[in-house]
């Protein structure tokens, strides 16, 4: 009976270390990293579908032109940031700080930044432009 508990108790410790083995093998080889960075780029992905989606329908009602020159301002407050696009009356609010600086950048600059993988700059045209 004790050599059989004993038994039992072996292959228990070998199991853990296995399973210790395995997640170490597929953290070391990228298989996690991989996973959270898949995560993050179908966010970016998908901020950056909702600010082309606000821009072509800017762009349908011959808005777009007269907005692209104009800069944006942004204000934190209570953990929101406040968006306004200057001279108008385009303004929004994002729960949340947006880690992007729209300092002397005009509208189609942050557009064109959030293409090009800008996550912040995004936010920025989604919070000014559109409902978030």
């Amino acid at each position: 009976m004790r050599a059989q508990a004993s038994l039992e108790y072996l292959f228990m410790l070998a199991g853990m270390f296995v399973l210790v083995l395995a997640t170490l093998f597929a953290y070391n080889n990228g298989v996690l990293p991989h996973t959270i960075q898949t995560g993050e780029q179908v966010n970016l992905l998908q901020l950056q579908n909702d600010a082309q989606y606000i821009v072509v329908q800017l762009n349908a009602n011959n808005l777009w032109d007269d907005l692209k020159p104009k800069t944006v301002s942004l204000s934190e407050s209570n953990g929101e940031t406040t968006c306004s696009v200057d001279g108008t009356s385009y303004s929004g609010t994002h729960s949340g700080v947006i880690d992007y600086s729209t300092d002397g950048k005009t509208l189609e600059e942050i557009y064109n930044d959030c293409m090009d993988g800008n996550a912040g700059a995004c936010q920025v045209i989604i919070c000014a432009l559109g409902a978030d």
